[in-house]
């Protein structure tokens, strides 16, 4: 039985570690639910249009999770 997020962050004694990848996780879920939420609850009517930009916007949320990711990588690995 696993405990809830907010139960684990006041446990003493759970692993640093584990919680650290606990509250980036569920950041990361709802940054995705946030996302979907986005396409799904809020259609852009002129969607068609800006077709450009919502690539670009795309690109550059891509671009800015592939640095997060490398700099967690690095620091796992010099850490």
């Amino acid at each position: 039985m696993t405990l809830p997020l907010n139960a684990a962050l006041q446990d003493r004694m759970a692993d640093p570690e584990f919680l650290a990848w606990a509250v980036a996780h569920q950041r990361e879920l709802r940054r995705k639910a946030a996302g979907l939420a986005q396409i799904t609850t809020h259609p852009d009517p002129h969607a068609g249009g800006d077709v450009r930009g919502q690539e670009r916007a795309w690109a550059i949320r891509q671009a800015h999770e592939k640095h997060l990711h490398d700099s967690a990588i690095a620091q796992i690995r010099h850490g």
